[in-house]
């Protein structure tokens, strides 16, 4: 049934979900509905930490910032070489088969490379920092804000692979308190204590160090209680630990692609607009990305508990289970995160001004182009995670290394020609192309998964149309913000209404039937 890397051998796969598939995404629906609460606090001190500093820095010492923030989330994708997607799927695999003892090998193996390389990267960094400041174009303050910003490089990816093993162990208030209140708490401490003290932009740097190690040190004292309080911890001792290092690099080295496609889109694209524009152009486009980015909140909230329970269903061999579980939560997502695009998108130019000032009021075209590329990319759903899911490395490889080209070539090219506007439109066709190799790949993968699934598919459509006819509306007649407000509220109603079948909210989520006006929608 299964090889040695925990794939399953091909067998015909249904489009009928398993009796248990309906229970199981029920549950899901809702844990993920709480860490989507959690989402919405962490992103609301997120974003009071974004604005604070976007206001209290210049804009050329928050360009250097971003700068470097850029380079240290790129040094933590590779850090992680894929390790914080395998060790989500391979783990519950592995219990499943009550195989505890590869189970943790394998978070060993983990752990230890994450280590090891991240140690490499900032001594590496803290050593060659004049050579990275000559063949880079750095200045002095980029270059010495790096040099500090590069310890989140190994701090951010033990960050996230100890959230991806929360997902597994833990239970959704956990990771609602950790990950959703806790982590943001800290950096929202940092910016304040900058703010009040009036310290510079170092001052603020070492404050997100600090803070990320805190965060860190509290993921591992949670996850230690719970394995204790699971009876766990005695499959960590040296006698007791299988390390399936072939098992894990075998999965993961593959996936190191997936990390350098995300990079493309927001490390690389900074470290080429610094190169090519300068730090002010830096500072437009990172203001404005962390808004357009919100179109992810549901997305990312919805994500945290997906692998895990595909991985179980996959373990089983409920091929339909995970199909339904796809378009499910795909529709779900892309209704639930409709608001958010209608105040980034068509409202950009009046959300850009009251954020960040006048200083940044040219910026709103680069949220308005952003805020399409995120939101078609939460609105198609998990396609690449349920490849890796299904194991199929080779389309998730051949989807990245086309995509990743596409965005280096394009966004040297568009950013010579059109600056920060020009990485704007890079990166959202580069999320696009992305999105429609990674579906294809479903089918071509034989998943189970169909390519069109009309009932879904029709509800995209309409959304299409009705946002596109608002825009239009908005180019030729310039309406005041309030009446576009009104006719993207309108917008969210009749979407609602019209997918209310497909939702299946009986089914999946009935408290929501509980509310008086989503009961009237819902209906």
């Amino acid at each position: 049934m299964f090889d040695s890397m925990g794939a399953a051998r091909l067998t015909p796969a249904t489009d009928e979900a398993s009796p248990d598939a309906a229970p199981a995404t029920r549950r899901y629906i809702r844990g993920s509905g709480l860490l989507l609460a959690g989402r919405l606090i962490s992103v609301g001190l997120n974003f009071l930490v974004q604005v604070l500093t976007v206001r209290y820095l210049t804009k050329e010492d928050y360009g250097a910032f971003a700068y470097a923030l850029g380079v240290a989330a790129l040094g933590a994708n590779v850090v992680l070489l894929g390790l914080a997607k395998t060790i989500p799927r391979l783990v519950p695999i592995y219990r499943e088969r009550k195989d505890e003892a590869r189970a943790f090998g394998s978070i060993v193996v983990a752990i230890g490379t994450i280590g090891g390389l991240g140690l490499l990267l900032v001594a590496a960094l803290f050593l060659g920092q004049a050579f990275v400041a000559e063949h880079a174009r750095l200045g002095p303050k980029s270059i010495s804000l790096l040099v500090i910003l590069i310890a989140m490089a190994p701090t951010d990816a033990f960050d996230n692979l100890l959230q991806q093993l929360a997902s597994v162990f833990c239970s959704a208030r956990t990771i609602f308190v950790r990950r959703h209140v806790v982590g943001p708490g800290l950096r929202l401490v940092a910016v304040a204590a900058a703010v009040a003290g009036g310290g510079d932009v170092q001052t603020l740097a070492l404050g997100y160090v600090a803070g990320g190690l805190v965060g860190v040190s509290l993921y591992m004292v949670v996850l230690a209680r719970t394995w204790r309080r699971q009876g766990l911890l005695q499959y960590l001792r040296p006698g007791r630990v299988v390390l399936p290092v072939r098992e894990v690099f075998g999965f993961a080295i593959p996936l190191l692609s997936t990390e350098v496609s995300l990079a493309l889109r927001g490390s690389v694209v900074l470290i080429m607009l610094e190169y090519f524009r300068g730090t002010e152009s830096v500072a437009a486009f990172r203001a404005v990305l962390s808004v357009a980015s919100l179109n992810t909140i549901v997305f990312d909230a919805f994500a945290f508990m997906f692998v895990p329970l595909a991985s179980r269903m996959y373990a089983r061999e409920d091929f339909g289970g995970i199909g339904h579980l796809y378009w499910v939560t795909s529709l779900w997502i892309a209704i639930l995160t409709m608001p958010i695009f209608v105040i980034t998108c068509l409202m950009a130019p009046t959300i850009t001004v009251v954020l960040f000032g006048e200083r940044y009021a040219d910026a709103a075209v680069l949220l308005a182009i952003l805020s399409v590329g995120y939101y078609l990319n939460s609105a198609l759903g998990f396609n690449a995670t349920t490849l890796r899911v299904h194991g199929r490395l080779r389309l998730i490889v051949i989807g990245d290394v086309v995509t990743s080209v596409f965005a280096i070539v394009g966004g040297i090219v568009l950013i010579n020609m059109f600056g920060a506007v020009g990485a704007a439109v890079g990166t959202t066709l580069t999320l696009v192309l992305q999105n429609v190799v990674s579906h294809v790949g479903l089918w071509l993968g034989r998943t189970g998964i169909r390519l069109f699934a009309w009932s879904y598919v029709r509800i995209y459509l309409l959304i299409a149309v009705l946002t596109t006819s608002i825009a239009l509306c908005q180019w030729l007649l310039g309406p005041p913000a309030p009446v576009v407000a009104a006719m993207g509220g309108a917008l969210c109603l009749v979407v609602i209404r019209a997918s209310r079948h497909s939702l299946d909210p009986r089914t999946v989520c009935p408290e929501l039937l509980q509310i008086p006006l989503l009961r009237h929608l819902l209906a």
